[in-house]
């Protein structure tokens, strides 16, 4: 029997099915072409990387962009840790709100803690206040440490 089959009124008629081994064969042949076909596309990405990569380098080098590990970036600095830095900054601003300690030895300023300073104020009231320095003393300056080239 041919790909077609005389009837009897000289009609020819395709066959009524397809053969399992043809769509076995086409199958496999599709999935082999596929396989081939990533596996080319996965080459071609991995070769143009490694050229985009030495290209990128060499641009970084020419312009000098390299970062510099032992080098600070310039002020204002960015804050890797914001959240963190909030809690340290707070809890150093509530340490000092509830403990005693020299603001400046030489002028006698001492700050005290919020609580008392509150209860002293209600127990005294405010009254009229002493002349006080309108700005203390700028502390003796400290000469900045030396950048290594």
């Amino acid at each position: 029997m041919g790909a077609t089959e005389p009837t009897g009124h000289g009609v020819a008629a395709e066959p009524d099915r397809v053969s399992m081994r043809t769509v076995l064969r086409f199958g496999v042949a599709l999935a082999v072409l596929s396989v081939a076909a990533m596996l080319l596309v996965a080459g071609l990405f991995k070769f143009l990387e490694r050229g985009a990569e030495r290209r990128d380098a060499a641009t970084v080098d020419a312009a000098g962009l390299e970062r510099r590990v032992d080098r600070l970036p310039p002020q204002p600095r960015l804050q890797v840790n914001g959240a963190r830095h909030w809690r340290e900054f707070r809890s150093a601003e509530e340490s000092r709100l509830g403990s005693y300690g020299w603001m400046d030895r030489s002028s006698g300023a001492v700050h005290i803690p919020i609580e008392r300073a509150m209860d002293l104020i209600a127990q005294r009231g405010v009254g009229p206040l002493s002349e006080a320095p309108a700005a203390l003393p700028a502390p003796a300056a400290t000469p900045a440490p030396r950048r290594r080239p």
